[in-house]
């Protein structure tokens, strides 16, 4: 089998300066083995207009979107302000890669998360629970 997984966020400015809305949707499918790369190709145009279709619903709200606020808000973060290390950046990239999390599933968990979508954006404390978050469901993020 041949699994395909795809995710596609839009953001738009936020009512509050500095701010944006984002709107999500990801979808999961499995082909055949002997499957072409044309077939393929048609597959992945196809989940990406889903995909499209969905976000744009969500943005004209006739589709609930998740609230935009980002759980880190809604903890309470010990310790430093301090950017996150050189180590840990690595050692996010290495996790992330091992579990097969994509670039783009890892941007929107760290949206969700920290209200982040870089890791050059992250804490110390916030890189570290990134890295807990990846051991331990890495995969649901692909």
């Amino acid at each position: 089998m041949i699994k395909l997984s795809a995710s596609l966020m839009k953001k738009l400015p936020g009512d509050v300066e500095y701010s944006s809305r984002s709107y999500s949707a990801g979808i999961e499918v499995e082909l055949q083995s002997g499957a072409r790369p044309e077939e393929l190709q048609g597959q992945l145009r196809r989940l990406y207009e889903l995909l499209d279709a969905a976000v744009n619903e969500q943005m004209k709200g006739e589709y609930p979107s998740t609230p935009s606020t980002p759980k880190a808000s809604r903890r309470s973060h010990k310790g430093s302000q301090r950017k996150a290390t050189e180590a840990q950046l690595s050692a996010i990239a290495a996790i992330a890669r091992d579990r097969g999390v994509a670039d783009e599933g890892l941007a929107e968990l760290m949206q969700e998360e920290f209200g982040v979508g870089s890791v050059t954006g992250l804490t110390i404390g916030q890189a570290s629970e990134l890295i807990d978050i990846l051991k331990e469901n890495g995969k649901a993020r692909q």
